[in-house]
């Protein structure tokens, strides 16, 4: 069973030394690996006054960041400019998509990461000509390869595109705030009505979901299921709702973190039996074609897009129990095709 992790009280792994020469001082907790996650990345950093981040961008993972506490300063291709608490800012795979966390104020800020964990993994370090090749984006912690080198002195290099300040997402502030979020109502069924707000969209993402959920008492955010394509993270913003695993029931408490791996194991449902609304954030992959299941019902869905987007191609809905043969209707009457 994976380790439990709360975003709101979090056990930090380390001080994190290698970026000391660059004059950034913070600690950081690592949710993800703390509960298990294989595919989306959960950072959480807590970063010193008068600290300040690497610019850097990534070419096969897109980030999504959300301040928890104080008024940390984002640099982007667009200049710098401070955060609120609670924003959030996404970060797209290239050059668009560099960024730098820093810290001007007086108290320590913390900031949250998501990302995908996608390998090979190239990062660059655009002022400092430099680059970092990864076997898998966890290569450093958890083995493979992993290697920085300069630009200089290189067989043979050829520049990134340049940044554009206009296709950076992050570079003006946007509705996305997940402490203040812009909730709008969830049509269902009884039993599954709430407000929500699609923050990964708010924010500019293309490639992680995040959507975040106020359940009322009595309510679940969607029926019980899991994901063949795409893993989910959860995180309990407020309240305390009940999670439904394959291994039972249980409460959860306010800044608890859950994996949702994909396949059987990663089946789930979240429901408030409690007066008070709960709120939870759902992050996830972006991945297509997706197959979900729906164990109670014996159901399936195959979708054509990415699970949370329109359904503009093939999406069918459908009983286990009607399922046919492969070669049903294949077949003409006496073996002909």
């Amino acid at each position: 069973m994976a380790s439990s992790a709360n975003v709101f009280d979090p056990v930090f792994d380390e001080d994190v030394t290698r970026y000391a020469d660059y004059e950034f001082r913070c600690r950081r907790s690592r949710l993800g690996y703390q509960v298990g996650c294989q595919r989306l990345g959960l950072s959480l950093w807590e970063v010193e006054p008068g600290s300040q981040g690497i610019f850097h961008y990534h070419f096969a993972n897109e980030e999504l960041l959300a301040v928890l506490s104080g008024t940390p300063t984002l640099r982007t291709p667009a200049g710098a400019r401070e955060l609120a608490e609670g924003e959030v800012a996404s970060f797209p795979r290239g050059p668009h998509g560099a960024h730098a966390i820093g810290n001007h104020g007086e108290e320590a800020t913390r900031v949250v990461f998501a990302s995908e964990m996608r390998g090979p993994e190239v990062v660059v370090y655009p002022d400092d000509g430099m680059l970092g090749a990864l076997e898998e984006m966890s290569s450093p912690e958890r083995g493979g390869m992993a290697t920085w080198t300069l630009f200089e002195g290189a067989i043979e290099h050829h520049d990134a595109e340049e940044p554009d300040p206009g296709r950076a997402p992050a570079a003006e502030p946007r509705a996305a705030n997940l402490l203040d979020p812009e909730l709008e109502a969830v049509e269902g069924p009884p039993g599954y009505v709430g407000r929500g707000a699609e923050i990964g969209k708010q924010a500019g993402t293309q490639r992680l979901g995040a959507s975040l959920y106020e359940v009322p008492l009595g309510n679940s955010s969607c029926p019980y299921h899991w994901h063949a394509a795409n893993e989910e993270l959860l995180i309990v913003l407020s309240g305390s709702p009940t999670l439904r695993t394959p291994g039972g029931e249980r409460d959860l408490v306010e800044g608890e973190v859950v994996a949702f791996p994909i396949g059987e194991q990663g089946a789930h449902k979240v429901t408030n039996n409690a007066e008070a609304p709960s709120r939870v954030l759902i992050l996830s992959e972006m991945n297509e074609p997706e197959v979900a299941v729906y164990p109670d019902s014996g159901k399936v869905m195959a979708r054509q897009q990415a699970p949370g987007t329109p359904a503009t191609g093939v999406r069918a809905i459908f009983r286990f129990d009607d399922g046919v043969g492969y070669w049903d209707g294949e077949v003409e009457p006496g073996g002909g095709s």
